[in-house]
C-alpha cells in the first residue's frame, strides 16, 4: 500500500469552494506554476479572462516580475502565506496576502493559492506611516517634542524623535527618570520648573506653562518652553502629564537682541534713555513708598555729565573715532560708578542716578567723575584729553518725577557753563526755564506790538565834573497781569532765539526815538543799547541802523553799542571788521564788563572801542577785596593808555564813588546816581538831581 501523500486530495470540495465563495483562489502546478484553474472572484479583482489567466504563470502575476523558488514543492505549500504585490490587467497592483497549501486537482499535484486582497489597509498603513513622517517633520521644524510623565515609575517618555533631541536623550534611554531630566536644568531656573510641576499635581486650576534653560549633555545651554495637563484617577490622584515642549532658543535671542536695541546705546553698550526712564522711575516709585516710614533718609541724585570739548574729536577724526572716545568715556564712568547706580548715555552726554545720595555726596561723586576723566584718552594713536561739567538735580528735594529731576540736571549744567564751574547743583532761581516764563516768551512778540515792552534808562555821571553825560538802554516788561518783569526773567531765554533781533531793534528804535524826543526839548543825551552776540553776527546790523537813523533823522552820536568781550571774541575777524563800520558810522562802542570774559589785549588793541565798562562785581568789592580794587587800578590806566574811557558800573555807595574817582575812572553808573527808571522820567530826574545836564555838542 503506497505511502500517504501530504497534499490534501481537494477534488471533493474544491469545486463546490470555487463556485461560492467571495475569496480569490486559483490554482497552479506546483513545478512549472502554471495556472490550472481560477474562480470568479480572482477574475473580478485582478480583472483578467478566464483565458488570460489560464494562460498565464503565477509568477506573472508578481508586479516587477518578481519570483517564487523554482518549484513549489510540498515543502513549500504547507498553509503557507506570504505577502506580495499583485498587477491587475490595467496595470494596477494590488497588496494581497498569498496562503498556499498542496491539493490533489483531478488526480495531479496542485497547488492552492488564495489571495486576499489588503491593498486599502496597506495604503492606509503608508497614509498613516505618511502623516506621522510629516507630523515629526513639522515638529522638527517648529522645535517641539512630546512628552508623558508616568507617575507609578516617575519617568519620562516620548513617541516623537524631536522630544528625545530637545531632551538631550535617545529613544533607547526611555523612560528617562525625572530626577534625570531636572539635573540637566540650569541651576538658576530648578527651582521654578520643581515648584511649577509641584504645583500642576496638586492644584487642577494651575496652567502648567514655563520657560526654562537646558543643558544639553554637550554643554550647549538651550531655552525650552514646556506645557501640560495632569490625568487623574477616579480618586483624583494624579496619574500622569501629557506635555509639549518647544526649543525656543533662537526666539529668547532675537527677543534679547530687540530688548538690547531698545534698551542699550550700541556705542557704549550702557543703558540708553529708554533703560534709564525706567530705571530712575522705579528707584522714584520706591523713594515715593519709603517717604516718612521711620526708615533712613530716602533720596538719589540725578547727574549729567557732559564732555565739554567732545565736537572737536567727531570734526577732526570723524564720527567713528567719536564713537571709539565715546565707549572709553563710558568705560571709565561705568567703573566709576561700579553698584553705585546707573549710568547711560544720551549723545555726548552721560546721565546717572545715584542712590541715597544727598547733595555733599553728589557733589563728592562728581568730583570722583571728573577725576576719572583726568587721564588723556588714546584716540587713532592721539593722546587726547577731554573736558568735562557736571549738573545735579536730587530727590525729593528738587523732584520726585523722572523728568523734572533730568531737566532740572540739564539747567544745573548750563548753571555750570555760566559760572564757569565744573561742577554745579540745581538752583531754582537761577532757572530761566520755568513754564511760566516760557509762557512769557510765547507772548513776547505780542508785547512788544502791544508796547509792554518799554525803555528804562540809568543814568551815566561824569566823575570829575558831575554832569549827566549819558543813559543805558534797560529793557522791562510791563504786563498787564504781572507788573513789571526785570529782564532776567525773560532775556536767558529770548537770547537762544530770534526774537533777540525783534527786541534789540526795538531797543534801537525806541532809544533813537527817545533821543529825538529829548533834542526837540533842547537835550542831547545820548543812550547806549546792549547787543547780544547773534546781534553782533548778523551782518545787517550797520544797515538796519542806518535805516533807523534816516527814518528818525537822528545822528549816530547819540546812540551807544554796548557788547560784552565774550561776544566779540567768538568771531574775532567779523566782529572787528562790523565794528570798524559801524565807528566809521559815528557810533560811540563800549566794552561791557569788562574783565569777566576771556579777555584778548592783541586783540583790543585792534578794536575801534571807545569806552570799557568795569563789570559791578568787582566794582562792589572795591573796597573790601585788595585783588579786587587792583584790577580796577589796572584797567582803568590801561583804558587810558588805549586812549578810551571808563565806565563803573554798580556805583552803590559814597565810599565806593570816593575810591573811584581817586582811580581816575571817568564816569560812574549805579544806584548812587539813580536807580533805572522810565524813559519819559529821566529829564525830570535830572532837574531835581544834584547832577546837571551837559551841554550841546555836535553831532556826527
Amino acid at each position: 500500500m503506497a505511502a500517504e501523500s501530504p497534499r490534501a486530495d481537494a477534488s471533493a470540495w474544491c469545486r463546490p469552494l470555487f463556485e461560492g465563495t467571495q475569496l480569490s483562489m486559483l490554482v497552479c502546478d506546483p513545478v512549472s506554476q502554471e495556472i490550472l484553474d481560477v474562480n470568479d472572484a480572482i477574475l473580478d479583482l485582478l480583472g483578467y479572462t478566464r483565458g488570460q489567466l489560464l494562460a498565464m504563470r503565477l509568477p506573472d502575476l508578481y508586479a516587477r516580475g518578481g519570483q517564487e523558488p523554482g518549484e513549489l514543492g510540498p515543502a513549500a505549500c504547507r498553509l503557507h502565506s506570504h505577502a506580495r504585490r499583485i498587477a491587475g490587467a490595467d496595470g494596477d497592483n494590488h497588496h494581497a496576502i498569498l496562503q498556499r497549501c498542496a491539493i490533489d486537482h483531478g488526480g495531479r499535484d496542485a497547488v492552492l493559492v488564495v489571495l486576499q486582497d489588503v491593498t486599502r489597509h496597506v495604503e492606509a498603513e503608508g497614509e498613516l506611516r505618511a502623516i506621522q513622517n510629516e507630523l515629526h517633520r513639522a515638529q522638527a521644524l517648529a522645535m517641539i517634542g512630546n512628552w508623558i510623565w508616568d507617575a507609578a515609575s516617575d519617568s519620562h517618555v516620548t513617541s516623537s524623535p524631536e522630544g528625545y533631541r530637545i531632551l538631550g536623550f535617545r529613544p533607547e534611554d526611555a523612560p528617562v527618570p525625572t530626577a534625570e531630566i531636572y539635573a540637566r536644568i540650569h541651576p538658576d531656573d530648578r527651582a521654578l520648573a520643581e515648584s511649577a510641576r509641584e504645583r500642576a499635581l496638586h492644584d487642577p486650576d494651575y496652567k502648567y506653562d514655563i520657560e526654562f534653560r537646558l543643558i544639553r549633555p554637550d554643554g550647549e545651554v538651550r531655552w525650552l518652553h514646556s506645557v501640560a495637563e495632569v490625568k487623574y484617577d477616579a480618586a483624583g490622584r494624579a496619574v500622569k502629564m501629557l506635555g509639549l515642549v518647544q526649543d525656543v532658543t533662537e526666539r529668547r535671542r532675537a527677543e534679547d537682541n530687540v530688548r538690547r536695541l531698545a534698551y542699550y546705546d550700541a556705542v557704549t553698550a550702557l543703558p540708553n534713555m529708554n533703560l534709564f526712564e525706567r530705571e530712575v522711575e522705579d528707584r522714584l516709585a520706591q523713594l515715593r513708598r519709603g517717604a516718612g516710614r521711620g526708615r533712613s533718609p530716602a533720596r538719589l541724585a540725578c547727574l549729567i555729565v557732559d564732555l565739554v570739548r567732545f565736537r572737536d574729536v567727531n570734526y577732526a577724526l570723524t564720527h567713528m573715532y567719536g564713537d571709539v572716545l565715546l565707549a572709553l568715556v563710558a568705560d571709565r564712568l561705568a567703573a566709576a560708578i561700579g553698584q553705585a547706580g546707573v549710568v547711560a548715555r544720551c549723545d555726548s552726554r552721560f546721565p546717572i542716578v545715584l542712590d541715597g545720595a544727598d547733595e555733599d555726596e553728589a557733589r563728592r561723586w562728581a568730583q570722583h567723575l571728573l577725576r576719572a576723566l583726568e587721564a588723556p584718552f588714546a584716540v587713532a594713536g592721539i593722546s587726547y584729553e577731554i573736558g568735562a561739567r557736571i549738573g545735579i538735580a536730587l530727590a525729593p528735594l528738587q523732584g520726585l518725577d523722572y523728568h523734572t529731576l533730568l531737566r532740572k540736571a540739564d539747567i544745573a549744567l548750563y548753571q555750570a557753563a555760566g559760572i564757569a564751574r565744573n561742577v554745579a547743583v540745581y538752583v531754582a532761581e537761577d532757572d530761566p526755564h520755568t513754564p511760566d516764563r516760557l509762557s512769557l516768551i510765547g507772548d513776547f512778540r505780542a508785547a512788544i506790538e502791544a508796547g509792554q515792552i518799554q525803555l528804562f534808562c540809568q543814568p551815566k555821571v561824569a566823575m570829575a565834573s558831575g554832569e549827566i553825560v549819558g543813559a543805558e538802554a534797560l529793557v522791562r516788561w510791563v504786563h498787564p497781569d504781572k507788573g513789571c518783569i526785570g529782564p532776567e526773567t525773560f532775556m536767558p531765554l529770548i537770547e537762544a532765539t530770534d526774537l533777540i533781533h525783534v527786541l534789540t531793534r526795538h531797543m534801537l528804535e525806541s532809544s533813537i526815538a527817545q533821543c529825538e524826543a529829548w533834542r526837540a526839548q533842547g537835550v542831547l543825551l545820548p543812550i547806549a543799547v546792549n547787543l547780544s552776540a547773534r546781534d553782533i553776527a548778523a551782518l545787517s546790523l550797520s544797515e538796519h541802523l542806518r535805516e533807523l537813523l534816516e527814518r528818525h533823522g537822528s545822528c549816530a552820536g547819540l546812540i551807544g553799542l554796548e557788547m560784552t568781550e565774550s561776544s566779540l571774541m567768538q568771531n574775532p575777524a567779523e566782529s572787528i571788521a562790523e565794528l570798524e563800520r559801524l565807528s566809521g558810522m559815528g557810533f560811540r562802542l563800549y566794552i561791557d564788563d569788562f574783565g569777566t570774559g576771556y579777555s584778548s589785549l592783541s586783540y583790543l588793541s585792534r578794536l575801534p572801542v571807545d569806552v570799557i565798562k568795569i563789570d559791578h562785581g568787582f566794582t562792589m568789592q572795591l573796597i573790601d577785596d585788595a585783588r579786587a580794587a587792583a584790577i580796577v587800578k589796572s584797567t582803568v590806566h590801561l583804558a587810558h593808555d588805549l586812549g578810551m574811557s571808563v565806565v563803573a558800573e554798580g556805583v552803590s555807595n559814597v565810599r565806593i564813588w570816593d575810591a573811584l574817582h581817586a582811580l581816575g575812572c571817568d564816569e560812574a553808573q549805579g544806584f548812587y546816581v539813580a536807580a533805572p527808571m522810565p524813559a519819559g522820567q529821566l529829564l525830570d530826574w535830572a532837574r531835581a538831581s544834584p547832577y546837571h545836564l551837559q551841554g550841546e555838542h555836535a553831532c556826527a
